[in-house]
């Protein structure tokens, strides 16, 4: 990033988890932030403890990506701003249904939130970038976009198409001053399972494979990543190994292995 003063990272899905410690990080690292969430209190108070310990400006715009003239007036705000030099596209909600059970107006709405509000906000804020040559994209993704998992078909799609688009725009953009990054985390304390039932105080693991990261980790291991170039970033070595499985065994052994890590998560 330049050193220019007037710097604008925009977060979406800032209230709390990934989005929040990226806010964080970025107004430590001198940006001013344009912020959405759908919770105003929480999200509010993200605000004010950012420009508090970091003495920066902080926007606040409350916004349900779900709602298209809302979504749509936001992302031609941001092609009207000339200082982002950071977007990250970190909202995004779970579910636990299968394709057949789950409500279609559900998935179509995730459908946006993951897949084409992002693509359109890369969209708005690359002229800008290219201009200044300099800038960085961080979709966050999930380890869910290596595998078809059942009862997350649908978020698992959208996961593997903003971490394919990344690594093709990455490819455009290259010799452009602008890094674009698909961050896959793996299990994170976030506020994230607890919205579709999870008990936190027991559904996160402390070994093994699926040992669960804190946010804070999680941004600290992408700011790595960007910094080396590396488009795909999976934090923690136990994820790169669960990652690297579809690679390594045939698609029928890997059905059944989605298959029985779904079942035992019922």
């Amino acid at each position: 990033m330049s050193e220019h003063s007037q710097k604008k990272a925009v977060i979406t899905g800032a209230t709390s988890g990934i989005g929040k410690a990226f806010a964080r990080v970025f107004a430590e690292q001198g940006c001013d932030l344009i912020i959405t969430g759908r919770r105003q209190e929480k999200i509010n108070r993200v605000a004010g403890e950012i420009r508090k310990s970091y003495a920066r400006d902080v926007e606040v715009i409350l916004l349900d990506l779900t709602d298209a003239d809302k979504t749509e007036a936001f992302i031609e705000r941001l092609q009207q701003e000339k200082d982002i030099e950071v977007l990250v596209n970190n909202a995004g909600f779970g579910m636990r249904y299968t394709f057949t059970d789950g409500e279609i107006g559900t998935f179509e709405d995730m459908l946006k939130v993951h897949s084409t509000v992002p693509m359109k906000l890369m969209h708005a804020v690359i002229p800008a970038m290219k201009a200044k040559g300099t800038g960085a994209i961080i979709n966050v993704a999930s380890t869910a976009a290596f595998f078809p998992l059942p009862r997350s078909a649908v978020y698992s799609a959208t996961k593997s198409f903003i971490t394919v688009l990344s690594e093709a725009v990455h490819i455009e953009l290259k010799g452009t001053g602008i890094n674009v990054q698909a961050l896959c985390p793996g299990m994170t304390r976030t506020d994230f399972h607890s919205k579709i039932g999870k008990d936190p105080n027991t559904f996160y693991r402390t070994k093994g494979v699926m040992k669960a990261m804190t946010s804070e980790e999680v941004v600290k291991i992408s700011l790595a990543c960007l910094k080396k170039d590396k488009v795909v970033c999976v934090p923690g070595f136990n994820y790169k190994f669960l990652t690297s499985i579809p690679r390594l065994v045939p698609k029928s052994i890997l059905y059944k292995l989605a298959a029985l890590a779904r079942q035992r998560d019922t």
